[in-house]
């Protein structure tokens, strides 16, 4: 159902491109005028056809020549990887608004396209629950999905699962939910707590509340970061405890493709353990063989699997992995004093998860420093305003003031700064990937 969501969220937004795209000619344009040059002057020093130029500041031609971005970069007087990473900018899932109101832009011509591109936040409504997407309706590797999920009193959303055993981590800002997970595992959660489970394991939430709606802030990819091959299952007379079951399984778990397991030497480096010992422990599937527990430890700890999970492993009990966090495990940082910044995650701050989930608290004006924030991993961010207003710039372009039900989308690698123009603190619920490491 995930797929689901994504899929009904793209028809909603038709006009939104279905790849990325860089606006070479955008960002020329802009360091253009910023430079105070016409198009005859920047044509006429760069030794560039002038119609050429045009129909790439208009965006009819999304490239040219390296000759002539050198030529371009040179009277510019910026770098020629500066024009590139300002074109990034441009495009709508490396800055995506979602607003209450109408986008003053739709039906523009392309020529005459607006710098403020927003699109105009539309719910998802099924039987018994509503979904609002924060994040653009892409299906590349590096961007991850923000659903916001209003359950009815007494309703439920059933049969979730991911294709592949990646992260879901989720927080409940109210009401009281109750997780069913696999066959045999089902928890209650209230309000301010959040979990963390693999999505490849069917599961359904559902309000426990008859008369209030719960609201649950849920983060997910739909692009596989490891594989999950099929269960290799029991062979006639295999132990009904498996240590090479479990071995085997762990190798289908840690390779990153379909076509291979992990390899032994792989294994080997993680775990420390020589390869000929790990094989051999592959191989001990029958009641009748030793087994070398101590090195089963060590697998454990050096992989971080907790020695149960590995047991359910053996066992052909691949039953997936969830964590809770209640409000004593939200790790807490307060940046008042030095930038009016207080921030609380959702999860429990881990090198395990997938994604940084947080309740960020920002002081009114004058009370924040202005300064830029910037990822060095490449990391999308998603932002969603609680109550109050935010300021949020990104990059050397794009700006948009937000208010309570709106969000952005965007590329923490092109920079950004957060201020508070409201006269009453701003709260909002971020969420990145990769996480941030408390």
């Amino acid at each position: 159902m995930y797929d689901q969501f994504v899929s009904d969220f793209k028809a909603l937004l038709p006009e939104f491109p279905s790849e990325p795209d860089l606006d070479l000619g955008f960002a020329i344009k802009h360091i253009r005028l910023r430079m105070g040059l016409t198009q005859e002057e920047l044509a006429r020093d760069a030794r560039m056809n002038l119609s050429a130029l045009k129909t790439l500041e208009n965006g009819y031609a999304k490239s040219t020549t390296i000759s002539n971005l050198e030529a371009l970069s040179h009277v510019l007087r910026v770098p020629l990887r500066d024009i590139l990473l300002e074109a990034r900018e441009w495009f709508p899932g490396n800055f995506f608004v979602l607003k209450l109101g109408e986008p003053s832009a739709a039906g523009t011509r392309k020529r005459k396209r607006s710098e403020e591109i927003w699109f105009k936040r539309k719910s998802l409504a099924y039987n018994g629950f509503r979904v609002d997407l924060s994040s653009p309706p892409l299906r590349v590797p590096a961007h991850f999905c923000l659903a916001i999920l209003e359950i009815a009193p007494g309703k439920e959303v059933p049969r979730l699962r991911l294709r592949y055993p990646n992260q879901v981590v989720g927080f409940v800002e109210r009401g009281t939910l109750k997780i069913v997970y696999g066959p045999n595992q089902e928890m209650n959660l209230f309000g301010n707590q959040g979990f963390a489970l693999r999505g490849d394991k069917t599961h359904h939430f559902i309000n426990l509340d008859k008369d209030n709606p719960l609201r649950l802030v849920l983060a997910f990819h739909l692009t596989p970061s490891k594989t999950l091959t099929a269960d290799s299952g029991s062979r006639k007379g295999q132990a009904g405890v498996s240590v090479g079951r479990a071995i085997r399984r762990i190798r289908e778990l840690y390779s990153d493709s379909k076509e291979r397991l992990l390899s032994f030497a792989e294994l080997s480096y993680l775990t420390g353990l020589e390869e000929k010992g790990l094989q051999y422990l592959e191989s001990t599937t029958q009641a009748d063989q030793v087994v070398y527990w101590n090195k089963v430890e060590k697998i454990t700890q050096a992989l971080k699997i907790p020695f149960t999970r590995f047991l359910d492993f053996a066992e052909g009990k691949d039953e997936g992995s969830f964590s809770l966090a209640t409000a004593h495990d939200r790790a807490l940082i307060d940046y008042r004093h030095y930038l009016g910044v207080r921030i609380k995650s959702t999860v429990f701050p881990s090198t395990g998860n997938t994604f940084h989930m947080s309740e960020m608290y920002i002081e009114p004006r004058g009370g924040i420093r202005r300064v830029t924030w910037k990822r060095t991993d490449d990391a999308r961010i998603a932002v969603y305003i609680e109550d109050g207003e935010l300021r949020v710039e990104v990059g050397k372009n794009r700006k948009v003031n937000l208010q309570q039900g709106e969000s952005v989308y965007f590329d923490g690698s092109l920079g950004y700064i957060f201020t508070n123009p409201g006269s009453r603190p701003c709260k909002l619920f971020i969420a990145t990937h990769p996480p941030i490491i408390f």
